[in-house]
């Protein structure tokens, strides 16, 4: 029980204990001359705690570049498919003009082909745009 109080009573002195650097580069817990003054030491604990917060602010800085690439990934793919599928339906109308006969009825034909063509192409310009306003704006997101 002695040696408990005689600890207790000696670690709150050491902790208050200041450090002051002599001129010759050396560091002492009593003052080297009338003019030296305590070294503030507050800061040295802090230092690892600060460079953990780093790191984790690295890291969900990292996490959070790697999701938008893939989202945007996702959105390059999407709009390959788009563009994919508009070609598709467009050769496919090309293939159904073929067999319209020379005669009004043909033309006619060929003239509603025409407006699902156009119809076609805007619906996937309209989506491909969107796909890539969306992509632009991920690419500003990544820091």
């Amino acid at each position: 029980m002695r040696y408990l109080l005689f600890f207790s009573l000696l670690v709150p002195g050491m902790v208050m204990s200041e450090v002051y650097q002599c001129a010759d580069g050396v560091y002492q817990a009593d003052p080297c001359d009338d003019a030296s003054e305590a070294l503030d030491l507050s800061h040295v604990g802090s230092v690892v705690v600060n460079s953990h917060k780093l790191d984790k602010q690295k890291s969900l800085r990292y996490f959070n570049n790697q999701e938008v690439e893939r989202a945007i990934n996702h959105l390059e793919l999407q709009r390959q498919k788009a563009i994919k599928k508009r070609d598709n339906q467009l050769n496919a109308l090309r293939n159904r003009g073929r067999w319209a006969n020379n005669n009004l009825a043909g033309a006619t034909w060929q003239q509603s082909l025409a407006q699902e063509m156009n119809a076609v192409t805007q619906q996937a310009d309209t989506l491909v745009s969107t796909i890539d306003r969306q992509i632009a704006q991920l690419r500003t997101e990544i820091q």
